[in-house]
């Protein structure tokens, strides 16, 4: 068996139909669902709204390609919510997130060192849109009766 161990350098990370190096990238769900009380004593729980988002740095050659859809879309803020999918594969096993209806946003859009030492980099956080949610190894995180008659 091997002992290649999943890394970072093992995914590939797509935004919409393009292949995009990150230098990062993030994903984080938050699961709303709290312990339910009664004389201070836990008695189950209650469900709770869920979110994710994330954040993807890239390089100025990665920032180009996702600038065209900024391009098609005439603005940044323009740019439909788009799915972005995080795949690593190793012989002993893979990791594939999807996130759906990812609206793209953008942050530290210029950080420069007037050392030259440093590559360009720029931050594009993201929130999840879609009731498609996030699917990890083709597993949705959302039950079919949180997203059912939702359209």
């Amino acid at each position: 068996m091997s002992q290649h161990k999943l890394s970072g350098k093992d995914f590939d990370v797509n935004v919409g139909d393009a292949l995009v190096h990150v230098i990062n990238c993030s994903l984080t769900i938050d699961d709303g669902r709290q312990v339910r009380m009664t004389n201070g004593v836990p008695d189950g729980f209650l469900d709770g709204p869920c979110t994710a988002k994330g954040e993807l740095t890239v390089n100025h050659e990665n920032f180009l390609i996702i600038q065209q859809e900024a391009q098609k879309a005439g603005s940044w803020k323009g740019i439909d919510p788009i799915d972005i999918s995080m795949m690593g594969a190793v012989v002993s096993g893979e990791k594939n997130i999807e996130a759906y209806g990812c609206l793209l946003k953008l942050s530290d859009v210029l950080s420069i060192d007037p050392e030259g030492a440093k590559a360009d980099e720029t931050k594009i956080p993201f929130e999840v849109t879609s009731s498609d949610f996030v699917k990890i190894n083709g597993i949705p995180y959302l039950t079919a009766k949180e997203v059912e008659n939702i359209v």
